[in-house]
């Protein structure tokens, strides 16, 4: 929810966590890659990702919006106003969009032309439109554990947003293993919310640890994560009983005393993501850092398509929290 970049290995530089350039064309990249997996969408998500792209398109440069324009100008579900956005842009955007999109009408294109003068005439004189073609895999020699380690950390650079549309969205992202974790038994319970109600970290990191099968630095992570869906995931995944989760949230997480609703927040995502998309999760995490699960025997993912299905998630989720948070202040100003 194609066309990939030539190698997943071009996104770590921008991964620098204190630029906020670098993660907003990051975040672009990715939710057009995943927006691009399915042949369509609903109404929702085609606006969702609508909202966030024009947004994200303004805070990228040429070559970014270059390679954007690339992506969307053979897909036939592109979202109409994206696709207006880059058709008027300078000619470097605008060409491929203007040759190939099969989203625009013969009235889009007089009007393009007689606007924006003759580089964009000529594009558009140059115009086919042949059957759309398929969405293309990236090509990547890259190894496993590099791939799952970018799709991690994208996960956890992410906000509150984004990091929900990547969970609701892994639903659809096929390619990547999602093995079923065996479900949470009474003494697991127990023990998990006994190291809770004590604080005892190091216990709760080794009780994840062993019940996920991922790493404990892996673990670790998912318990010390502020915002808290590292744990969310990790309770779907071994189907730990929602009360649980409230419990542990409560007991292991400083803010969640003093922030009632966003304990509510986390038990709503509980219950709109699948165990498949949470253990699909997993199975990145896992992929990521190995070291210490190597006696686990799952299928390895094949990571270059897998990436792709990933990422489509991040598009939809900023949008999403973004419409329902300025709804709540319209509401409130009613």
């Amino acid at each position: 929810m194609t066309k990939p970049p030539q190698t997943l290995a071009e996104l770590e530089n921008l991964l620098d966590p204190g630029s906020e350039i670098d993660m907003r064309t990051t975040l672009l990249r990715v939710l057009t890659h995943l927006y691009l997996q399915r042949p369509t969408h609903p109404p929702e998500d085609e606006h969702y990702y609508t909202e966030l792209a024009l947004r994200l398109i303004d805070a990228a440069d040429l070559p970014e919006r270059v390679a954007l324009a690339a992506q969307l100008a053979p897909y036939p579900s592109a979202p109409q106003a994206v696709i207006a956005r880059l058709a008027r842009d300078v000619i470097e955007v605008a060409a491929p969009i203007l040759k190939h999109s099969p989203c625009l009408t013969a009235g889009d294109l007089e009007a393009i032309a007689a606007r924006h003068g003759a580089a964009h005439a000529a594009a558009i004189s140059a115009r086919s439109l042949p059957a759309a073609p398929t969405a293309q895999g990236p090509a990547s020699d890259d190894p496993a554990q590099a791939l799952a380690c970018q799709l991690s950390e994208l996960f956890y650079a992410a906000g509150a947003p984004e990091r929900r549309l990547i969970l609701i969205n892994l639903d659809y992202a096929l390619a990547i293993p999602s093995p079923r974790l065996a479900a949470a038994q009474r003494a697991d319970i127990w023990r998990l919310e006994s190291a809770a109600l004590q604080h005892n970290t190091e216990t709760l990191v080794g009780e994840l640890g062993r019940m996920l099968g991922v790493s404990r630095a892996q673990a670790r992570r998912i318990v010390n994560d502020e915002m808290g869906e590292p744990m969310v995931v990790a309770a779907k995944a071994v189907e730990l009983p929602a009360e649980t989760l409230r419990r542990v949230l409560l007991f292991m997480t400083p803010w969640a005393g003093q922030s009632v609703d966003r304990v509510y927040e986390l038990a709503e995502l509980y219950a709109a993501i699948s165990v498949d998309a949470a253990c699909r999760l997993i199975s990145i995490w896992r992929n990521a850092d190995p070291a210490e699960n190597s006696h686990v025997h799952y299928e390895p993912a094949p990571w270059p398509p897998a990436a792709e299905n990933a990422r489509r998630a991040l598009s939809e989720s900023s949008r999403r929290l973004d419409l329902q948070q300025d709804e709540r202040i319209r509401s409130g100003e009613r």
